[in-house]
């Protein structure tokens, strides 16, 4: 936020001019009254306009991908679902541990290919040189790939975690003499689930016999954390929980309420007066900001970051996949898929 205005106590009637620039214009439709598209729509004024925009902005977008091509992100492949696959777990295994790693195999390649459509789309934008048409096309093309993959870090830790935490635990279900089948979340409400702190906790508890553990934890801890929050200028935890910045265009004008120290002011022994707070008193706080737009490569740039991050814990995770499953197939006299 910027341009901050912090007013304590009562201000009802203080009205701060701060300068906003408001959204793009979105180009009509032909709609009625009632919302819907009028019985000539489709060769209206309105759509043809539209249309010629979107068709001509495809036809860029395509020729943009191929000159991107050298810079695709690249994917991750299917080899750790399939050694899950070939692992002779246990029955929990063999039911589950292949499918929610290609699962989080899959999500992750959408990434980069979101990653890769969006790298594009942003060149096709800044190629236009209005602002309604760049509006346009960051309403109905850029957004929906931007905060797909805005939200890609924070989710994609958050599911690796949880399938590190199952696999950790089916494996020392098995070649662990004594283990025994209890996680932390069992004394929970049901319901509940454990706090992103405390399901760390318990995988590193879990991971500790493994000699692989240490690297793919390190390689996770560099996913979602706190310099990437502030590159990032928390874009996930805002659009979920409060208001994101606009991404390109717009700014977001905000009165925050909080409860903060009273301020007086206070005779100085040197003349004149000083605002302080007070060391017990508090008091309501509005403190009047204006959230400035994200620009387009800023965004990408932060989430191209993070995914190069997570290629990078996928295949220590792999590797750690690997110890696991050759540890449960040296087991002796036992049959695949046995509980």
């Amino acid at each position: 936020m910027g341009g901050f205005l912090r007013l304590v106590g009562k201000h009802d009637r203080v009205k701060p001019s701060l300068n906003c620039n408001v959204d793009y214009v979105m180009t009509e439709r032909s709609t009625s009254s009632s919302g819907q598209p009028e019985e000539n729509f489709a060769n209206s004024e309105g759509w043809i306009s539209w249309r010629n925009l979107t068709t001509e902005a495809m036809e860029r977008f395509y020729e943009q991908l191929i000159v991107n091509v050298s810079g695709f992100p690249g994917l991750v492949g299917y080899e750790a679902a399939e050694r899950a696959r070939a692992a002779n777990g246990n029955l929990a295994w063999s039911w589950g541990a292949a499918a929610e790693i290609q699962e989080t195999i899959n999500t992750v390649n959408s990434w980069g290919m979101h990653l890769h459509d969006w790298c594009a789309w942003n060149a096709v934008v800044e190629s236009y040189e209005t602002d309604e048409d760049r509006g346009q096309l960051l309403h109905h093309f850029v957004e929906p790939l931007a905060f797909f993959c805005m939200h890609q870090p924070s989710a994609v830790s958050d599911r690796l975690m949880l399938l590190t935490e199952t696999l950790l635990h089916q494996a020392n279900r098995l070649v662990e003499p004594g283990y025994v089948d209890r996680l932390d979340q069992d004394r929970l409400r049901p319901g509940q689930g454990l706090r992103r702190s405390d399901r760390r906790k318990q995988v590193i508890r879990l991971g500790q016999r493994w000699t692989r553990f240490n690297v793919f934890l390190a390689a996770l801890d560099t996913m979602n954390d706190s310099a990437y929050r502030k590159l990032s200028r928390n874009f996930r935890d805002l659009s979920v929980h409060s208001f994101a910045p606009r991404l390109m265009v717009g700014q977001i004008m905000r009165a925050v309420r909080s409860i903060e120290p009273w301020q007086e002011t206070v005779k100085q022994p040197c003349g004149g007066y000083l605002l302080v707070d007070h060391p017990t008193k508090k008091g309501v706080s509005y403190t009047m900001g204006v959230l400035e737009p994200f620009p387009l490569s800023d965004a990408y740039s932060a989430s191209l970051s993070e995914y190069q991050k997570v290629v990078t814990a996928m295949s220590a995770f792999s590797e750690l996949l690997e110890e696991m499953c050759a540890s449960m197939d040296a087991i002796p006299d036992r049959l695949s898929g046995q509980s």
